[in-house]
């Protein structure tokens, strides 16, 4: 069935202090601040795959691609915007292409005016339209940052038999040296190899009551050339057998190269995250979740550590916590905000504390060989940082906010992908359903029980 959609294209403008504007390479100031955007007004914003601006050869970079809608409210009615923001010094041109999520394309154009614009005289124009032919596509994940960098471990358990010494080979490729680190010190140092270091947190399944406990870490990675090498990773763990298992002792964690931001930027990350963090924990098991007894142990409540630390005898608000990172005046002050006590938090920022390495990491997911999982949550990570770093300031919601607003907000406005949007959808609502693929092994797994519902290995 053919999908078909009305929009309208038009711009807002606002001009800006000399003081507050940018500077051209000509020495010209860009006073005047313009959003040009295609509005959804009519049928499934979804038609659409992307909206790429092309602002001519006088940008740069000249084309700028919007992938991801935002819900906005126009002369009282919802409508889903396409847009992207500059500073500029004059009027010109923009040409706009559609790509509809089968594959159909459609040209427009939009003359940017510099005078008093705005949403409500735009939509009083009469609309346009764009109509999909051909079948809709799932979105695709969006292409990770040249620019980012990043790292992976992931917690993993063999059978007696199976020495990490023999597991390592099984991983390595012809660019992907896998090395067996015996000391714990040494396996910590960050290396250019990957590594299988020795991880005593780790509790063996009720069904393999004596194993070998073992972390799987990368060296620093770098944007699409590094998933392909988890991906590849992964792929060989396949070959190995006896098969190596993992349980909820275990995690996956990620590392996201921060060296680039400035304590302003830093400081936006953690306000998400704490604005976030109860929908992040729709995403997870129920055990990496926080009030679990795991969650205490390991991956504490960021939001948490910041309230014990402005408790006024009362409730925290919203307000307080947002406020009270926004307060902190350099990183180490920030660190000991987020984590109060050490570095077991679900973002562990102490690396930038101690300056062992330039990333802060991701602690919360619960470990998983599949690639799918793997890749997905190194993308959201990455995706969660850059554009935090990148955006303005986050508002902190109203303390009466729903759950499912905040998560619509998240990746609407935060991830910008709506493939992770799905896939985190979909994972939300599985865990919630009860289909919950935390492996319900606790200490006692160690001696061969499972707390009375069994302690089936698989790949998660």
């Amino acid at each position: 069935m053919p999908e078909s959609v009305q929009f309208i294209v038009g711009n807002t403008y606002h001009k800006l202090p000399s003081r507050h504007a940018k500077q051209s390479r000509s020495g010209i100031r860009k006073v005047h601040d313009v959003t040009i955007f295609l509005d959804i007004t009519r049928g499934n914003p979804d038609a659409i795959e992307k909206v790429s601006f092309d602002l001519g050869s006088s940008f740069d970079p000249q084309t700028f691609t919007c992938s991801t809608p935002i819900s906005i409210t126009v002369n009282g009615n919802q409508v889903w915007r396409f847009a992207t923001r500059q500073q500029v010094f004059g009027a010109f041109h923009a040409d706009i292409k559609i790509r509809g999520a089968g594959g159909s394309a459609a040209e427009t154009s939009h003359f940017v005016s510099l005078d008093n614009q705005s949403e409500e005289n735009a939509h009083s124009q009469r609309p346009q339209n764009f109509t999909e032919h051909k079948q809709l596509k799932a979105p695709r994940m969006m292409k990770v940052p040249e620019t980012a960098r990043f790292g992976i471990e992931l917690e993993l358990s063999s059978a007696m038999q199976l020495q990490a010494e023999t597991v390592a080979p099984y991983l390595q490729d012809t660019d992907i040296e896998v090395h067996v680190i015996r000391d714990y010190r040494q396996g910590r140092s960050t290396s250019d190899q990957w590594k299988l270091v020795p991880d005593g947190s780790i509790v063996c399944s009720a069904s393999q009551p004596d194993c070998n406990k073992f972390e799987l870490v990368s060296p620093p990675l770098c944007a699409g050339k590094g998933l392909h090498h988890v991906s590849r990773i992964l792929n060989r763990m396949e070959n190995i057998q006896p098969r190596l298992k993992v349980n909820k002792s275990m995690g996956f964690h990620v590392h996201v190269d921060v060296s680039s931001f400035t304590t302003s930027q830093l400081i936006k990350v953690c306000q998400q995250f704490v604005k976030y963090e109860e929908v992040l924990d729709t995403f997870m098991p129920s055990s990496r979740r926080t009030g679990s007894t795991e969650s205490n142990s390991y991956f504490q409540s960021n939001r948490g550590s910041v309230e014990d630390q402005i408790f006024y005898g009362g409730a925290v608000s919203n307000r307080q916590i947002h406020n009270a990172l926004e307060e902190c005046h350099d990183v180490p002050s920030l660190v000991n905000m987020m984590n109060r006590q050490g570095r077991y938090y679900k973002l562990n920022m102490q690396n930038l504390a101690t300056g062992r390495q330039p990333t802060i990491e991701f602690r919360q997911h619960s470990a998983t060989m599949n690639y799918e999982k793997v890749s997905a949550w190194i993308r959201f990570c990455i995706a969660f940082c850059m554009n935090s770093a990148r955006l303005k300031a986050p508002t902190p919601f109203t303390d009466r906010s729903s759950l499912e607003k905040k998560f619509e907000g998240l990746f609407q406005f935060v991830i910008k992908d709506r493939a992770l949007r799905e896939f985190y959808r979909n994972r939300r609502d599985a865990l919630a359903s009860g289909d919950d693929d935390d492996c319900a092994c606790c200490t006692t797994c160690a001696v061969g029980r499972s707390g009375g519902r069994g302690c089936a290995s698989k790949l998660y």
